[in-house]
């Protein structure tokens, strides 16, 4: 069986949390538990809720869910026969910031790698915003389910070749 974990939280979050749970220590000891319990729990969520993505071979089947302190939520459960081939997208974006002095367009690209099998199902596996930390992310998987991956995030598709993909 294979796992992808990706944390739900931003890694800034993560890093500020310590100290969260030190002000909910403080607020224990000052005589206020009950804000700071609240502030305790939110450092265990933020520390333990993830996306977590399940490719089990044996049993042919994918499980997609949200994990928050090791309880599944959200669970999603797709059976297959094949795995055909993992598909690389390109995605877009542009958001427009309205501020009192000026207006500002933010415009942002990022790749995702989507699970093809039975030739119609699809299972996204991973989102980045670089499309090499994507296919490095990629490959262990594409190993793993024996499928190639197909770059289609240009105007000329192509197979990438996994032998070629190694880390800098």
């Amino acid at each position: 069986m294979k796992k992808i974990t990706i944390p739900y939280f931003p890694m800034g979050l993560k890093i500020a949390s310590p100290v969260l749970a030190l002000a909910g220590i403080w607020l224990i000891v000052q005589s206020h538990p009950v804000w700071g319990v609240l502030l305790v729990l939110l450092c265990v969520i933020i520390f333990t809720t993830r996306y977590v993505t399940e490719i089990d071979l044996q049993k042919k089947v994918c499980r997609d869910y949200l994990s928050v302190a090791g309880v599944a939520f959200d669970k999603e459960e797709k059976r297959f026969n094949a795995a055909d081939r993992i598909l690389i997208t390109k995605g877009n974006y542009a958001k427009r910031a309205n501020t009192i002095v000026q207006s500002r367009t933010v415009n942002w690209t990022d790749y995702t790698g989507t699970l093809v099998f039975d030739n119609d199902d699809t299972l996204d596996l991973l989102t980045h915003t670089s499309k090499r930390d994507l296919i490095l992310g990629l490959k262990e998987f594409a190993t793993f389910l024996n499928v190639g991956i197909e770059d289609r995030s240009t105007s000329h598709y192509y197979w990438v070749d996994i032998a070629q993909v190694e880390k800098e």
